[in-house]
């Protein structure tokens, strides 16, 4: 999931815009070259948000993101979510991730937590909050300690981040949660949230290509 795209884009329900606003933001990001984007379980409207998602705009890869809970993985698959990605360090969590047979990224925040989830069998993880956990200096701590490890960076970043984190050697990808601004969605302005993507892709260099073994 980490060599999908470097930037991967996250939309919150909270917003305020509902689940068609949704569908319309993540084609605003998919117009802009990223061709996945996370819904994060964060109100009652992502589970329609996802389902509108994968039946009006199939092209786009679409998952649940910011899961904390183990009841909401079996939830995710049956609204249609393509992946899942945690931001709580949770072993039911995980299990309950597993149990969907879906591709997955478990959050980890400490070095034991990677250790414990490097143990697992996993090789790519979620680092959450990233910033708040001490950034680049945190990630090298962890390379030191699960060296098989690699992260998707959330939590706390900004475009003015990505290339920094990108260039560690054991992040996969930046988890972008600024590219659907919550004026952009009251506004119905889905040219900003197009650039916002175009932006932060422009930034971070890649090479992306769409994987539908998602």
């Amino acid at each position: 999931m980490l060599d999908v795209a470097p930037v991967m884009p996250v939309i919150s329900m909270r917003s305020g815009g509902g689940p068609r606003a949704a569908v319309r933001a993540a084609g605003a990001i998919a117009e802009a070259g990223l061709p996945l984007v996370q819904i994060a379980l964060d109100a009652p409207a992502a589970w329609e948000a996802i389902e509108r998602i994968r039946s009006e705009a199939p092209h786009i890869v679409v998952g649940a993101g910011a899961l904390t809970d183990a009841e909401q993985p079996a939830l995710a698959r049956a609204a249609g979510a393509e992946f899942l990605a945690a931001t709580t360090a949770d072993p039911a969590l995980r299990a309950a991730m597993r149990a969907t047979e879906l591709p997955h990224l478990p959050s980890v925040a400490t070095v034991l937590d990677a250790i414990e989830v490097h143990g697992e069998g996993y090789t790519d993880m979620v680092l959450h909050p990233a910033a708040a956990l001490g950034g680049l200096r945190h990630l090298q701590a962890l390379a030191a300690f699960a060296p098989g490890a690699r992260f998707a960076a959330a939590g706390g970043l900004t475009p003015a981040d990505l290339s920094g984190y990108l260039a560690a050697p054991n992040v996969g990808c930046v988890i972008a949660d600024w590219l659907v601004p919550r004026d952009a969605v009251r506004r119905r302005d889905w040219d900003r949230i197009r650039r916002l993507a175009a932006v932060s892709l422009t930034l971070s260099t890649p090479t992306v290509r769409l994987e539908r073994a998602l």
